[in-house]
C-alpha cells in the first residue's frame, strides 16, 4: 500500500479510540438524565439530518482545496461537540438539539474526507485489503477504548471520570490533526458536479443507492439502541464497555479472516453470509430483551458484519473505477451518503413515532426484529449487480 494509505490507516485508528472512549458513552448519559429513549433518538435524528447537509459542504471544500481540510474541519467540530459537552456539565438535556447539530457537522466533514482520502489511496486490487486491515485495526481500538473509558468513569465517578474520558478524546483528535499534516492529497477538480450529488444515470449505481438506503434502516439506530438497552439491563458503563471489547475484538478478528480469505471472486458468497448471520443474531433479541441475548446479538453481529460490509464498501468505490468518472468520486460519496442517512433518518423517526404511538414495551422487540432484517433487502439489490462477475 502507499504511504499515505498507511497514514489514514493510524488516523483510523487514532479516531477509533476517541470515539470510543467518548462517544458510546454520549447516549447513555443522555439514558441516564432523562431514562427516555426519545431523547436518546432525538438527539441521534439531528445528527443524521446534519450528516448529509454537511457532506455537500465538505465535498465544495475538498474540490476548492482537498481532503485533508474537510478531514481537519470534521475534527476541530468533533473537540467543539466534546468540549460543549465538559462545559454544560449536567445540563446536557438542554442541548440535546445544538449536540446533535454540532455532532452531524462533525461526522459529515470527517467521514467525507476519510471517504475519499481512502478511494485515493487504493485501487480494485487492494481495497478489500485496505477494507479489511482499517475494519482490524480499528476494531481492535474499538476493543480497548470502551471498556478503558467505562472503567475510568467507574473509578472516577460519573461527573469526574465523564470529564476525563472526554479530555482524553480531545487530546486524541488533536494529535489526529497534527497526523494530517502528514498526507499529502490530489485535487479533485473545480467544483462540485449537483446532477451527480443527486444522483446518477448509471444502472449499477443505482442499486448501490438502494442497498445504502436499506442499509441505512438498520445501521445506527440498531447500534444506539443496544448500547442503551445494554445500560438499562446492566446499570455499568464498564459493564457496557466489556462487551464493546468483547464485540469490537471478534469484529477486527473477523475482519482479518474476511480480508484473508475472502477473494475477489467470492464477495457475493461473502456477503450471503455476513446477511443470514446478521438475521440470526436478531431473533433473541426480538424475542426477549435481556443482557444473555444482547450478549448474543453483539458475538454474532460482530462476527458477521465485516463479511456483509467489506465487499459492500469495495463494490462502491469499484463501480466508481469500472466508469472512469474518478474525477467525480466526491459527488459520488456525497450521494451515497446522502442516501444512508436518509435510511437512517427515515428508522429514528420510525422509531419515535412508535415509542410515541404504542405504549406496550414489546414493541421494541418487534422493531428491532425489523430492522435487523434489513441487510436482506440490501443484498437483494447487490446481488443484482454486474461487477461480481468482473
Amino acid at each position: 500500500m502507499l504511504k499515505e494509505a498507511k497514514i489514514i490507516l493510524v488516523i483510523s485508528v487514532l479516531f477509533s479510540l476517541a470515539m470510543g472512549l467518548s462517544n458510546i458513552f454520549v447516549n447513555i448519559l443522555l439514558w441516564k438524565e432523562s431514562k427516555d429513549f426519545t431523547i436518546v433518538a432525538l438527539y441521534n435524528l439531528m445528527h443524521y439530518i446534519f450528516v448529509p447537509i454537511t457532506f455537500i459542504f465538505a465535498g465544495w471544500l475538498s474540490k476548492k482545496k482537498n481532503g485533508v481540510w474537510s478531514l481537519r474541519l470534521g475534527i476541530l467540530f468533533f473537540i467543539a461537540f466534546f468540549g460543549l459537552i465538559l462545559y454544560i456539565n449536567n445540563n446536557i438535556l438542554r442541548f440535546i438539539i445544538p449536540l446533535g447539530v454540532l455532532f452531524g457537522i462533525a461526522s459529515g466533514f470527517y467521514w467525507l474526507a476519510y471517504h475519499l482520502l481512502s478511494f485515493d489511496c487504493t485501487t480494485e486490487k487492494n481495497r478489500d485489503t485496505f477494507n479489511g486491515l482499517d475494519g482490524c485495526s480499528s476494531g481492535a481500538a474499538n476493543a480497548m477504548a470502551p471498556i478503558i473509558g467505562g472503567f475510568i468513569i467507574q473509578r472516577a465517578g460519573n461527573t469526574k471520570g465523564y470529564t476525563i474520558v472526554f479530555t482524553c478524546s480531545l487530546i486524541l483528535f488533536t494529535v489526529i490533526i497534527l497526523v494530517s499534516l502528514l498526507l499529502k492529497t490530489k485535487k479533485y477538480g473545480a467544483k462540485l458536479n449537483v446532477s451527480h450529488i443527486w444522483g446518477s444515470k448509471h444502472s449499477e449505481w443505482s442499486k448501490i443507492r438502494k442497498a445504502t438506503v436499506t442499509w441505512g434502516l438498520r445501521d445506527v439506530v440498531l447500534g444506539f439502541l443496544m448500547v442503551v438497552l445494554l445500560f438499562k439491563s446492566t446499570g455499568s458503563e464498564l459493564s457496557v464497555g466489556k462487551l464493546s471489547l468483547l464485540a469490537a475484538v471478534i469484529y477486527s478478528l473477523s475482519s482479518l479472516i474476511q480480508q484473508k480469505l475472502i477473494k475477489p471472486k467470492h464477495r457475493l458468497q461473502s456477503m450471503y453470509t455476513g446477511a443470514a448471520i446478521m438475521l440470526a443474531a436478531v431473533l433473541g433479541i426480538s424475542w426477549n430483551i435481556r443482557y444473555g441475548t444482547l450478549l448474543l446479538f453483539n458475538i454474532m453481529d460482530s462476527i458477521a458484519a465485516p463479511f456483509f460490509l467489506i465487499p459492500m464498501a469495495s463494490a462502491s468505490f469499484n463501480v466508481i473505477t469500472q466508469y472512469h468518472e474518478e474525477d467525480l468520486r466526491a459527488e459520488y460519496i456525497i450521494n451515497k451518503e446522502i442516501v444512508l442517512n436518509i435510511g437512517r433518518i427515515v428508522s429514528t423517526l420510525v422509531l419515535l413515532l412508535l415509542l410515541f404511538l404504542i405504549k406496550n414495551p414489546r414493541v421494541l422487540n418487534f422493531y428491532l426484529l425489523l430492522l435487523g432484517s434489513m441487510q436482506l433487502i440490501s443484498l437483494y439489490f447487490l446481488r443484482q449487480m454486474r461487477i461480481w462477475k468482473i
